[in-house]
């Protein structure tokens, strides 16, 4: 296989720092943009930026996803999750380059009882979701060679993440409260970079597989029982005196942005297409809270 190099924008978000570190291990070339580059938003000094690093796949891993921060600032996340998606789309079509873009289960409006398939009914609850949305459309638009890979409930060991914001909150207080009204499939950032590499690598067969995928860490669960998982993990470390979690309605969780009662994503089509199964997100988030402690010694 030739040596593979991709355009990473966003390298320092969840997904893009995992991928940046996976792929540089799978023999791959890396290279990212810097971020005023993409915030002028300007279309030929970004192909001119794209074109002198000669990629061979671009993957935009730029989100603004603190979904009640998109909800006070719509104009903020429709630049960051919008604009920044559709002027990459212009610019990688002009160069014949495809574009793989993350995009988010918060598309969808949570009234379903179902996993969503990739052309189920979409119908935002929230801006974030809708900045979203209008990006996936935009690449469809303008960039036919796309893979779009929506995820949900991202975690790692860096960043603004449920996990780290409950560790906090266990290490802090003896009472915790999580939501359990809300249904999702909580996803490990690496695996999410291992499935970006795994599709690449087929890409190179020239299979024309273009078009949207979804991929989930395996399991249904509440933010509750995720917060129980990240309660049992870090017992072990001995870091909290919490003993349970508590259950609260979406109603009365302060939350400035709603979201869908039920975002569970079904992942047949990206295993029948590339063989992609999901991994157990609870191996994940061993990894993860192994890794915060670790650095924390």
């Amino acid at each position: 296989m030739r040596n593979i190099k991709l355009l990473v924008t966003g390298p320092s978000s969840q997904v893009g720092s995992a991928l940046c570190a996976r792929a540089l291990g799978a023999g791959m070339s890396v290279v990212w943009f810097d971020d005023s580059t993409l915030t002028s938003l300007q279309l030929e000094p970004i192909q001119a930026a794209i074109s002198s690093y000669e990629p061979d796949y671009v993957v935009n891993t730029v989100s603004d996803s603190v979904v009640d921060v998109a909800q006070d600032n719509p104009h903020k996340s429709h630049v960051a999750n919008h604009d920044v998606a559709i002027v990459l789309a212009q610019a990688c079509h002009g160069l014949d380059l495809p574009l793989l873009h993350l995009s988010t289960d918060y598309v969808f409006d949570g009234e379903q009882r179902v996993p969503y398939k990739e052309d189920a009914y979409t119908a935002p609850v929230n801006c974030f979701g809708e900045a979203k949305l209008a990006a996936e459309q935009a690449i469809k638009q303008h960039c036919p060679k796309h893979i779009i890979v929506r995820v949900g409930w991202i975690f790692s060991a860096q960043g603004n993440n449920f996990v780290l914001r409950t560790l906090r909150q266990l290490q802090e207080h003896h009472y915790v409260k999580a939501v359990s009204d809300q249904q999702g499939c909580p996803t490990y950032a690496n695996d999410v970079a291992r499935v970006l590499i795994a599709i690449i690598e087929q890409l190179e067969c020239d299979i024309n597989v273009w078009g949207a995928y979804h991929y989930s860490g395996a399991e249904v669960t509440t933010w509750k029982g995720f917060a129980e998982a990240i309660l049992a993990a870090a017992k072990k470390h001995g870091v909290t005196q919490a003993q349970t979690i508590n259950a609260v309605t979406s109603l009365e969780w302060p939350a400035n942005a709603p979201r869908p009662a039920y975002s569970v994503l079904d992942c047949s089509k990206i295993l029948s297409t590339f063989g992609i199964r999901q991994r157990p997100w609870r191996s994940g988030l061993v990894k993860v809270i192994d890794q915060v402690f670790r650095a924390a010694e």
